[in-house]
C-alpha cells in the first residue's frame, strides 16, 4: 500500500478483538486482523533470527587488526564487500541500528584507508601479508569495485541516503570512468564485461538523480548507446551475471522518460525487441526463465534464480509506457509458482543462495504485481529454506556469514518487512512481533512484545523520493522495496480507542517513530486509515 495523494492518515489503537461496531464502521474484517496477526509471527521470528545473528555471529568477524568484515574470512571487493557488507549493515538498520553507525560504520572507514589502489579504486586487503594486493589486473579491479558500488553499497545507500557510503559509491564511481579504457564510438567505457556494463547502469542512473550532476548521465547513455545500438545485441546469460544489463537498461530507461529526453523512443524500442526475445526464446511454458536463453544442456537448461531480477526491467517498461504491455505474462508467471514443481526447486542445488536470489526477485514483483499464488509461495520457500522458520528462535541455528549465508540474512530481512510493510520497531527485542496487513482502504498493524516494552515504531517513507531522487518509484535491484509509506508533510490523527484520547502527528513525525508502551505478552493493534482533506 502505497502513499496515498490528497489522504490523511488516520492510526487508530485497538485491541486485537475489535468490537463489532468498530470493525463496521472502519471496514475491519477478522481475516485481515487474522493475516495481520500470522505476519507479526512470521516477521517477529525473522528478524529476532537476523538479531540473533548479528550479535552472536557477524559482529564478531569485524577483524581487530584491521578493522575489515572477514564475513568470507577475508577482504576482497568482488565477494565480502559486494555480498557480505550490506547484508551486516541491513541488519543493523533493522534490529539494532546503533550498531550501524558505530562498529559497522567504521567498516567503511577502514577498507577506504587500507585498500584504495587506482586512486579510489580499491583492491583486495591480504590478511596474511598484512597489505594491500596490488598484483590485481585491470579489468579485475573494475569488475570489483563495480560490484562494491552496485551490489553493496547501493543496497546502503538505498536505506541510508547521503550518508558516507553514498561518497563512498561517488568517489569511486568517478574514479572508475577517470580510468575508463576501452575505446567506442560514443567515448571510453570502463569494460566489455556485460555484467560491469549493466551494474554501472544501476549505479550511474541513482547517482544522477542523486546528485543532478551531468556526467553520470552521460557515462549512463555511452553504455546505452554501446548495446543499443547493435541492433542484434541480446544478453544470452539469463541468470546472476546476466541479469545486470536487463535491469540496468530498465533503469537507463525509466530516467530517460522522466527527462522526456530524445533517447526515449530509440531505447524503447529496442528495449522491447530485447525483452520480447528473451520471452520467446527463453522461458518455458510457465514463464519461468532458463539460465541461457537458447542453450539447453547441463546447467544451461535448468531455471534461473534470476527471473525476478529480470522482470524488474519489463515493470520499468510497462510504467514508461503506461501500458500492462507484460502484466499478464509476469501475473500469470506468479500464479504458476503454486505448481508442484516449483516447491523447493533446487535453483542451485541445495544451496542457500539459489533460494534466496530467487525469492528476492519474486518478492521485487509481488511488490508491483500482487498476486496470492506468489506470496504463498515466497512464504513456503522462506520459512523452509532460508530463514527454517520450523527452529525454535532460542536454540535455532543461526546463518554463517559467507557470501551465500549473507544473501540468506539479506532475503529473510526482505520477506520479514513485506510482512510488516516497511515498518520497524526500535528497539528490537527478541520475541517482538511486528506485522501488518494492507486492505483496499487501510492498513492493520499488530504488535505483541515478550516483556514490557519502551520504544516506537518507524513509519516508511518514499525513499525513491527522499533518498534516491526519483520521480518514481522504479522497480529496481538492491533496494528494500517500498510497502506502505507516509508523506512527512501531511498530518495523522492518532486514536487511541480504548481511551478515546487523539493526537496529531506529522508524517515526518511517524518517520521519527510513533512512541509505543506494551505490557509483556499483550498485543495491540494498530489501524492506518486514509481520511479524505476537506
Amino acid at each position: 500500500m502505497r502513499t496515498i495523494k490528497r489522504a490523511v492518515v488516520v492510526v487508530v489503537l485497538v485491541a486485537l478483538v475489535l468490537a463489532p461496531n468498530l470493525s463496521a464502521r472502519a471496514g475491519i474484517d477478522r481475516e485481515s486482523l487474522r493475516q495481520a496477526e500470522i505476519s507479526s509471527k512470521i516477521a517477529g521470528y525473522s528478524l529476532s533470527k537476523v538479531k540473533r545473528w548479528l550479535h552472536e555471529v557477524a559482529i564478531k568477524r569485524i577483524d581487530p587488526e584491521t578493522g575489515l568484515y572477514i564475513g568470507d574470512g577475508r577482504w576482497n571487493y568482488r565477494d565480502t564487500a559486494a555480498d557480505c557488507y550490506p547484508f551486516l549493515c541491513w541488519a543493523a538498520h533493522v534490529t539494532d541500528i546503533d550498531l550501524l553507525y558505530g562498529p559497522i560504520r567504521d567498516v567503511l572507514d577502514a577498507e577506504r584507508k587500507l585498500c584504495n589502489h587506482l586512486d579510489r579504486i580499491p583492491a583486495r586487503f591480504d590478511l596474511k601479508k598484512g597489505k594491500r594486493d596490488d598484483s590485481v589486473s585491470y579489468d579485475a579491479l573494475i569488475f570489483g569495485a563495480s560490484e562494491y558500488v552496485k551490489d553493496g553499497l547501493i543496497a546502503i545507500v538505498e536505506v541510508t541516503g547521503k550518508a558516507d557510503w553514498f561518497e563512498r559509491m561517488r568517489e569511486i564511481e568517478d574514479d572508475v570512468w577517470k580510468h575508463a579504457r576501452v575505446e567506442t564510438p560514443f567515448g571510453k567505457i570502463p569494460s566489455t564485461n556485460v555484467e560491469v556494463n549493466g551494474e554501472q547502469l544501476q549505479a550511474l542512473t541513482r547517482l544522477y538523480t542523486m546528485t543532478g550532476e551531468k556526467k553520470y548521465l552521460e557515462w549512463a547513455r555511452r553504455l546505452g548507446d554501446y548495446y543499443f545500438s547493435n541492433e542484434d545485441f541480446v544478453p544470452e546469460r539469463l541468470r546472476d551475471h546476466g541479469c545486470e544489463i536487463i535491469g540496468g537498461l530498465g533503469l537507463l530507461l525509466a530516467v530517460e522518460s522522466e527527462l522526456k529526453s530524445d533517447r526515449l523512443e530509440v531505447y524503447k524500442k529496442q528495449l522491447k525487441r530485447i525483452f520480447d526475445t528473451i520471452l520467446e526464446k527463453g522461458c518455458n511454458e510457465d514463464g519461468m526463465m532458463y539460465n541461457h536463453i537458447t542453450k539447453r544442456e547441463g546447467s544451461s537448461g535448468r531455471l534461473s534464480d534470476g527471473w525476478g531480477y529480470n522482470y524488474v526491467g519489463y515493470i520499468c517498461y510497462d510504467m514508461i509506457v503506461g501500458e500492462g504491455v507484460y502484466r499478464s505474462h509476469i501475473e500469470r508467471t506468479l500464479r504458476n509458482l503454486s505448481k508442484p514443481k516449483y516447491q523447493n526447486y533446487p535453483w542451485e542445488g541445495t544451496s542457500i543462495d539459489g533460494f534466496a536470489d530467487s525469492v528476492e526477485g519474486g518478492i521485487y514483483v509481488l511488490n508491483r504485481y500482487p498476486i496470492k499464488e506468489g506470496f504463498d509461495w515466497v512464504d513456503s520457500e522462506v520459512a523452509a529454506n532460508i530463514a527454517r522458520s520450523g527452529d525454535p528462535l532460542e536454540t535455532a541455528e543461526l546463518w554463517g556469514t559467507m557470501k551465500l549465508q549473507a544473501n540468506g540474512v539479506r532475503t529473510t530481512i526482505m520477506h520479514a518487512l513485506m510482512h510488516t510493510q516497511g515498518l520497524i520497531a526500535r528497539p528490537w527485542d527478541l520475541g517482538t512481533e511486528l506485522g501488518a496487513r494492507a486492505t483496499s482502504n487501510s492498513l492493520i498493524v499488530t504488535i505483541k512484545a515478550s516483556k514490557n516494552y519502551n520504544g516506537k515504531i518507524i513509519f516508511d517513507v518514499p525513499r525513491h523520493k527522499h533518498l534516491m531522487g526519483f520521480e518514481k518509484d522504479w522497480p529496481r535491484m538492491n533496494t528494500l522495496p517500498e510497502w506502505f509509506t507516509v508523506g512527512l508533510d501531511r498530518t495523522y490523527r492518532i486514536t487511541n480507542v480504548r481511551t478515546h484520547k487523539t493526537q496529531t502527528r506529522t508524517g515526518k513525525q511517524l518517520h521519527d517513530g510513533l512512541e509505543l508502551r506494551l505490557k509483556a505478552a499483550e498485543r495491540t493493534t494498530l489501524l492506518v486509515e486514509p481520511i479524505h482533506n476537506l
